[in-house]
């Protein structure tokens, strides 16, 4: 049985990849800024509570995002040497390097970083989640004019990209791994 921690678990993400890690037979644990049951608490800005929540881990899933994406990344990879974790493996986003918005250039730093830390690695880039284009049309309900992106996307099931994490956890490192996109479009 594989000990597993997984950063993002209470998000869109996390919480379909720490539902299927279990029904694999891993043992999960779920970490969270809040407490509560089936969660370890901790936050990877600060470092509260992560020495303690990675401690014993043979894998770490990240899959959190949000503010301070670069300094959580960090914080964690000291803390996954430190532990000695056999297997790091980080979301991504396909096509991350083309993207000049602040978020996407996080993404690019944070896959730097991994492969520059001296641990063994699996970065998946996955399309954006459906959730992702309703969001963009959701944001405008309220506007006089509806405004469609002139980018084309990809959007994949947030279920799809849990599965293969899952599968990625599961195996050894892998550094860059095929790119998960829709297989319907």
């Amino acid at each position: 049985m594989t000990t597993i921690l997984v950063t993002g678990a209470t998000g869109t993400l996390g919480k379909p990849t720490v539902a299927g890690l279990r029904a694999a037979g891993h043992e999960v644990r779920a970490l969270s800024r809040r407490t509560g049951a089936g969660l370890v608490t901790g936050d990877l800005v600060t470092g509260a509570g992560i020495p303690e929540a990675i401690r014993g881990v043979d894998t770490v899933l990240h899959l959190s995002a949000g503010k301070g994406d670069v300094q959580a990344t960090e914080t964690l990879l000291a803390a996954a040497q430190t532990a000695n974790v056999a297997h790091l493996v980080v979301i991504s986003i396909v096509g991350v390097e083309g993207i000049p918005l602040g978020y996407y250039k996080d993404k690019v730093t944070i896959e730097r970083l991994v492969a520059e830390a001296s641990g063994p690695y699996t970065i998946l880039r996955a399309t954006q989640f459906h959730s992702v284009v309703v969001g963009i049309f959701a944001a405008q309900r309220c506007a006089p004019a509806l405004v469609a992106p002139s980018f084309s996307m990809q959007p994949i099931a947030v279920e799809e990209v849990a599965a293969r994490l899952v599968e990625l956890a599961g195996s050894d490192a892998a550094v860059l791994v095929r790119d998960t996109r829709n297989r319907s479009g």
